[in-house]
């Protein structure tokens, strides 16, 4: 199996992080932290640069915030420089994982995303009978730090780059871990679950990318040994079809097994095997053989926010840009289903005015 080594002097130099500052400016650009780092970027990027090159770059405090719609998250947001080292890792690792992930893996990643997975999931779907639909218990709060050092280390073996990775990963704040009850394993003490760290904190861009490797693992199990042929996933949520519902169950029972090793467990009430004629749910839509809908649970989500929306813009706490921006995302991300008469109706009485 390949390494790589000697990134180091690629990842510090001067115009790798000034790209990663650029980066972390999309759709931050005139936020104050911003503003202030821009102020003086050259020797805001130079101290950056040596403190990162002499370890003694240490990742400031998180900032916590809690989102509701479309389930409650704890999200933990980097300060600002920390966010340019993020980008500037990626910078430097995504272009060795990229290519060895699996090709049917859609979240956050270039040229992927929910709507090309709706398409070959309806793809996928024609030529089956039965589906496997399964999700992970707390994916992000349980990622064990030493399973994925592990990983890492499987593919890169510069010192003070690995260093730098621990260092992230072990920064992530204690609290994450608390969102899940603790879990025992074969081979575990009363102890073992203590003394593990684990949890990343959603948010970071380092998070999403350590979240896709972690279970690349599952991925090339399910593909190389299981052989699969027709599997998808979404970060933790996955489907895989075939012809026999006893192939699958089978599956589920050895994937249980599996995520034992990388210390994960599937959400007990989502791990079911069952018959695609009625469709599938997936991703916020409905997927028959012809035809795609909402989910009326995303219909619904949809008409919260926007009563919201209308309040705040009453009330003038949010322009008519952002609202605009609102909308169409949601029409851009409806329309990937027969969803013409749905979204003409829901408009035909949706109002912003000002007071």
């Amino acid at each position: 199996m390949k390494t790589y080594k000697n990134l180091w002097k690629k990842f510090i130099s001067y115009e790798n992080l000034y790209l990663a500052s650029i980066k972390s400016q999309k759709g931050k650009r005139w936020k104050s932290t911003t503003l202030q780092f821009n102020d003086n970027i050259e020797s805001e990027l130079i101290k950056l640069q040596v403190e990162l090159n002499s370890g003694e770059y240490n990742p400031g405090a998180y900032r916590s915030f809690t989102i509701r719609e479309p389930k409650e998250r704890v999200i933990f947001a980097a300060p600002y420089r920390d966010r340019i080292v993020h980008h500037a890792l990626m910078n430097i690792l995504e272009p060795i994982w990229e290519p060895r992930l699996y090709y049917h893996s859609y979240a956050c990643r270039v040229n992927k995303g929910s709507h090309k997975a709706l398409d070959v999931c309806q793809s996928f779907l024609r030529k089956n009978k039965y589906v496997l639909k399964c999700d992970i218990q707390k994916y992000f709060p349980s990622i064990d730090h030493k399973v994925l050092k592990k990983i890492i280390k499987n593919k890169i073996a510069d010192p003070q780059l690995l260093n730098l990775l621990d260092l992230i990963i072990d920064s992530s704040p204690n609290e994450i871990s608390k969102e899940v009850p603790i879990c025992y394993f074969d081979g575990d003490n009363l102890l073992t679950p203590i003394e593990r760290r684990k949890g990343i904190p959603i948010g970071n861009l380092t998070s999403q990318f350590f979240a896709n490797i972690y279970l690349n693992e599952l991925d090339s199990w399910v593909k190389n040994h299981q052989k699969m042929k027709f599997y998808i996933r979404y970060m933790d949520d996955f489907i895989i079809f075939h012809k026999s519902k006893q192939v699958l169950n089978k599956l589920r029972l050895s994937i249980i097994e599996f995520l034992a090793i990388l210390r994960l467990k599937l959400h007990e009430k989502k791990q079911q095997v069952f018959p695609i004629k009625n469709g599938v749910p997936f991703l916020g839509f409905h997927i028959y053989y012809t035809h795609r809908r909402l989910l009326i649970s995303n219909i619904r989500l949809f008409k919260k926010r926007m009563k919201k929306k209308q309040i705040k813009f009453t009330n003038g706490e949010i322009s008519l840009l952002e609202t605009r921006h609102s909308i169409m995302a949601w029409l851009g991300h409806s329309s990937h289903g027969n969803t013409y008469n749905l979204r003409k109706d829901m408009f035909q009485d949706l109002v912003f005015t000002r007071r």
